[in-house]
């Protein structure tokens, strides 16, 4: 069937974090491309599967289906040619919960945690808030494309080390948030040399690996669990994929049995047992009847990220769209208009009435950044762009209306 993302849905008033919790920080005459989830309605097959819960309007405990592990074992097959063991498979409620139980687990406090910066702010609160010891392996922009600086990496890991910090974990992000970064095969290897070389668990978040633009590819980090034997536990959702974030619902795919046992472990203490009555309903609808909705988003998203390109580079040049490869978000370099962040920020919510996410959620150097979420509808985008627009001589370089 063919998929509407052109209609605008009105999410107010519906308990959403993306529009009523922003509304109370700004404003609600203020349009919001902050939130990172998607404005269009889940595809139907999940709607029905849904309907057919409520229908019953009995809504007990609830237990996974039983071909739950075999559901995202085969998507991972079919979709990207990965083979998973379904034993591999545990359910978290949330990733972020997921890397907040792998660091309790894995770490102790003092200890040593990677994380390549700009960094989504879930992966900056787990080391944080566990006062664990953050090692940075700062992205380099070099020609609009973030790389990997393995060297300064190895320096940083040797430098901790000297200074009595023992490295325990690295946090990858793949598809890179916030950059747009997909991580190419070559690169990954690097990653995992690197990870045997200074015995650090690998876990990567790949909640984005079905927002992939074309010419680029997906490699999951499970490709590698032969050469690192075993020692990651990789991270992915439907949630994302199908703007489900709601039903709280993701997966660990943990090849090292001693790991995954573990993991379980520190969830059953966290009190960890029964899923959402609704992400159990909607796995098996998910994962075997979406694709065709999965294929029409991607267009549709690329076509938004085209166009929010090419409005910035006609009508407000010094805002720069770093070329992206992943995810529904755009990374834009605001450099150029040579103000602080807080005037930026101001500029937007007081003056444009759109907001955004500030660069400075990412990390330490990333001031003169700001993150827009894409996934809406084009007339939502362009309304907000045209906002920006009316205002933007108030901060344009020539300072010209």
């Amino acid at each position: 069937m063919k998929y509407d993302f052109d209609e605008q849905i009105d999410r107010r008033n519906t308990n959403s974090a993306k529009f009523d919790e922003m509304d109370a920080l700004f404003g609600s005459d203020v349009m919001h491309l902050g939130v990172a989830d998607m404005d269009y309605r889940s595809p139907k097959p999940i709607i029905e599967a849904m309907q057919n819960i409520v229908e019953k309007g009995v809504f007990g405990y609830t237990i996974w289906p039983e071909n739950y592990e075999e559901l995202v074992s085969q998507w991972m097959k079919r979709r990207y040619g990965q083979e998973t063991k379904n034993e591999w498979v545990v359910f978290s409620p949330r990733i972020n919960m997921a890397l907040n139980m792998a660091v309790e687990t894995f770490t102790n406090e003092g200890d040593g945690i990677v994380l390549h910066t700009p960094a989504y702010t879930a992966l900056q609160n787990a080391v944080e808030k566990y006062h664990r010891v953050m090692i940075e392996s700062p992205l380099v922009l070099e020609n609009g494309r973030y790389k990997m600086d393995f060297q300064q990496l190895r320096r940083n890991l040797d430098e901790k080390k000297a200074q009595g910090v023992c490295a325990k974990i690295m946090l990858l992000c793949n598809p890179h948030n916030p950059t747009g970064r997909v991580w190419e095969i070559e690169e990954l290897q690097q990653v995992v040399d690197i990870c045997k070389e200074y015995d650090l668990l690998l876990i990567s978040d790949e909640i984005h690996e079905d927002f992939v633009k074309k010419g680029h590819k997906f490699v999951s980090c499970l490709h590698f669990q032969e050469d690192l034997q075993g020692r990651m536990i990789v991270c992915n959702s439907i949630t994302k994929t199908f703007n489900v974030p709601g039903v709280i619902l993701s997966n660990l795919l943990i090849p090292d049995q001693g790991i995954r046992e573990r993991m379980k472990e520190t969830m059953d203490r966290w009190g960890l047992h029964n899923p959402n009555i609704f992400a159990a309903g909607i796995m098996e609808a998910a994962y075997t009847q979406c694709d065709e909705w999965i294929e029409q988003v991607n267009t549709y998203l690329y076509e938004n990220y085209e166009f929010l390109k090419k409005y910035l580079e006609k009508n407000m040049p010094e805002l720069e769209v770093i070329p992206s490869e992943g995810t529904y978000m755009a990374w834009v370099q605001t450099e150029k208009l040579q103000i602080s962040p807080e005037e930026l920020e101001k500029f937007f919510i007081e003056d444009a009435k759109v907001s955004v996410y500030m660069g400075s959620r990412y990390g330490k150097h990333t001031d003169s950044f700001i993150r827009i979420n894409i996934a809406t509808s084009r007339s939502y985008l362009q309304e907000a762009l045209e906002r920006i627009g009316a205002q933007y001589y108030k901060i344009a370089p020539n300072n010209k209306k």
